[in-house]
C-alpha cells in the first residue's frame, strides 16, 4: 500500500508454481483481484464483484486484503477481503470475500490465507472474524467448522437477495453466519487437529437425535421427514453431501432449501442451539458422501473453551 512497505506473508509450491501470499502492491493488482472474483464464482461481470477502489479504501482504513499470486507471472489466483465491523458494542472483522480459482483449489492455499487473515486480525486486536456461507455447501462447512473451528448461532433467509453468479443464480441466498473466535481455546484445538467430530454413529450412541430423514431416489437425496424437538441437547441435521446431486433438479434443490429453513430457524434462531461440528462420512452401501451438522444446546463460553458433546 502507499506509504508502507509491501508485506509478504508466505510462499507455497503448488502445481509446479511458487505461490506468494502477500498484500497487493499497486492499484493495478487490486483491479486484477476483481477478475479473480469473477473466475472464482462465475460472475457475469464486474457488477457482482467488490470493486478495486473499495478494496483499496478498506485496506488503507483498517481492513484486510490478501492476495495469492503466481510468483513468476504475477497472476492473482486467490484473495481474502475483510471489513472492520461493529455490532452490539463490539468491534470485529467481517470477512466478505475469500476464495481461490478452480485450478488451485484443495491445495491448501485457502487455508493458509485464512491463517494469515487470523494473524493480521490478532495483530490489530480483534477477537472475532465473521462471514456467511451456504449451509448446503458441504466442502465449505467442513473447512469452516472442522478445520478452522468456527461456530454458527444464526441462520438468515435470503441474506443477499438474488445473486447472479453461477453458484447461486436462481436460488435464495440462505446463509449461516460463521463466527471465528480467533483467540479461543476451541480454535486453537481445531487448528491443531485435536477436536475432530466423530462418526455420526457415535454421536447417536451418545444421545444425539437425528431430526431429519433422508432417502435416495435414483441417487438423488431427498428429505422425507423432519421434526422439531428439544428432548436432547444434541441434535443432528443431515444436508446433502454432494451438491451436484441436487443441483440437477431445481425443484429438489428448492425443496431442500425450504425444509432446512424451518429446521435452522427453529434450532438456531429460536431454541439457541450452536453448530459445533460437522460429521462427514462415505455411505458405503450407496457410495455417496453424507454430511451431518452437530448442534448443541450449551453456553457459548463453554463451547469456546473447547467443550464438545462427544468428550
Amino acid at each position: 500500500m502507499a506509504g508502507s512497505s509491501l508485506r509478504i506473508f508466505k510462499k507455497l509450491h503448488v502445481n509446479g508454481k511458487t505461490i506468494v501470499i502477500r498484500e497487493p502492491k499497486d492499484p493495478g493488482e487490486y483491479r486484477k483481484l476483481m477478475d479473480v472474483q469473477i473466475e472464482i464464482w462465475g460472475m457475469p461481470g464486474y457488477v457482482e464483484a467488490v470493486t478495486y477502489h473499495v478494496m483499496i479504501s478498506v485496506h488503507r482504513n483498517g481492513g484486510i486484503v490478501i492476495g495469492a499470486f503466481e510468483e513468476d507471472t504475477g497472476k492473482p489466483i486467490g484473495l481474502v477481503f475483510s471489513i472492520p465491523a461493529y455490532k452490539n458494542g463490539m468491534v470485529y472483522m467481517y470477512s466478505h470475500v475469500a476464495g481461490v480459482i478452480p485450478e488451485y483449489r484443495y491445495k491448501g492455499i485457502g487455508y493458509e490465507m485464512k491463517l494469515i487473515q487470523r494473524n493480521i486480525a490478532l495483530e490489530k486486536g480483534y477477537n472475532l472474524i465473521t462471514w456467511t456461507y451456504d449451509p448446503m455447501q458441504g466442502a465449505n462447512a467442513y473447512f469452516n467448522i472442522e478445520k478452522l473451528g468456527v461456530i454458527v448461532r444464526r441462520f438468515y433467509e435470503d441474506y443477499y437477495g438474488e445473486l447472479e453468479d453461477e453458484i447461486n443464480r436462481g436460488m435464495p441466498s440462505d446463509r449461516f453466519m460463521a463466527e471465528w473466535w480467533i483467540r479461543s481455546n476451541r480454535v486453537e484445538l481445531k487448528l491443531k487437529g485435536e477436536l475432530k467430530t466423530p462418526h455420526v454413529s457415535k454421536l447417536l450412541d451418545l444421545g444425539g437425535i437425528l431430526v431429519n430423514t433422508v432417502r435416495f431416489d435414483k441417487g438423488i437425496p431427498r428429505m422425507i421427514e423432519y421434526e422439531k424437538t428439544t428432548s436432547s441437547d444434541m441434535v443432528l441435521i443431515e444436508v446433502p453431501g454432494d451438491m451436484s446431486l441436487v443441483r440437477k433438479n431445481r425443484d429438489i434443490l428448492l425443496e431442500w432449501r425450504i425444509k432446512l429453513r424451518e429446521l435452522f430457524n427453529y434450532y438456531l434462531n429460536e431454541m439457541g442451539y450452536i453448530v459445533v461440528g460437522l460429521s462427514s462420512t462415505i455411505d458405503r452401501d450407496i457410495g455417496v458422501r453424507r454430511n451431518y451438522y452437530v448442534l448443541w444446546r450449551r453456553n457459548i463460553e463453554k463451547v469456546l473453551e473447547g467443550d464438545v458433546p462427544w468428550s
